[in-house]
């Protein structure tokens, strides 16, 4: 998947990302930010800030003489971190403009370096790995955090909308291609990294129904694939998951999905000097 494409994706849907209502990049920031575990004084990189869960994290974390970076590819996410930030009162956040898998910073320039539903949408993840392991201090930490199991319940739902989509492989394929906790510990130790701990967790995220479901995943990842439905098929691929959403509501009325979760922190080598 190409960066360009990501970012228009991203742009068209800077104005309405995780402002649905239904809470799940949150959840998913709480978590990794935790582990993170960054300090006062500390230079952090949000890499793929969106539209800043971790970044308003982490300017709390470090406050008041540390800073976090936020970049990415979207002006608009940009703009919605930057005014998450002010509305928050944090004056030590930078946005800026730049590639996830190629950060335009010196080496050794932070602390921690931290990456929230980023990896699976870049094409070459080892470059990104070696590349976030050099932005970090020998001894710096990477955090990040990816999916890898889709609610099974689910997967009918999104399967009945990819469907539609001409040309894609389905959103639940870009959820699955960065593999088990196992591979990615092997890649990590591959790609130069020690101390590699991954841990796993299930997030439930609550619709109030079907309607906020669907307008949420149009903001979110699932925007990826079903960009290529038609617009003249959109509305037969709504319709084809309501159908299968009306039989899943909890006796309020209201929907869940379950999402398995994994968290990865793993530190530059202390005596890495390159």
């Amino acid at each position: 998947m190409s960066a360009n494409l990501v970012a228009t994706t991203f742009e068209e849907a800077a104005p309405r990302y995780d402002s649905s209502g239904a809470q799940f990049a949150g959840p998913v920031a709480d978590e990794l930010v935790r582990l993170a575990a960054p300090r006062p004084g500390d230079e952090i990189l949000d890499v793929g800030c969106g539209a800043g869960a971790i970044t308003v994290r982490c300017a709390r974390a470090v406050s008041p003489a540390g800073r976090v970076t936020a970049l990415d590819l979207s002006e608009g996410m940009l703009r919605r971190t930057a005014a998450e930030s002010a509305a928050r009162g944090f004056d030590n956040v930078i946005t800026r403009r730049g590639d996830a898998a190629r950060p335009p910073f010196a080496p050794a320039s932070f602390d921690t370096a931290l990456a929230s539903l980023v990896l699976y949408l870049l094409p070459d993840t080892g470059t990104a790995l070696r590349n976030w392991r050099d932005l970090l201090k020998p001894g710096g930490t990477l955090a990040f955090s990816w999916g890898i199991g889709p609610d099974p319940r689910w997967t009918p739902v999104f399967s009945a909308v990819d469907a539609f989509a001409k040309g894609s492989s389905g959103f639940e394929s870009y959820v699955r291609r960065l593999g088990s906790p196992a591979s990615m510990t092997d890649q990590l130790a591959a790609c130069g990294y020690t101390d590699v701990t991954v841990s796993t967790r299930t997030i439930d995220v609550h619709y109030t129904g079907p309607r906020q479901w669907w307008q949420a995943s149009w903001a979110e990842a699932p925007r990826l694939a079903w960009q290529h439905i038609p617009d003249a098929d959109r509305d037969r691929a709504r319709r084809a998951a309501f159908a299968l959403l009306e039989r899943m509501r909890e006796p309020d009325g209201t929907l869940v999905r379950q999402v398995r979760m994994a968290f990865a922190t793993a530190q530059r080598p202390r005596g890495d000097a390159r």
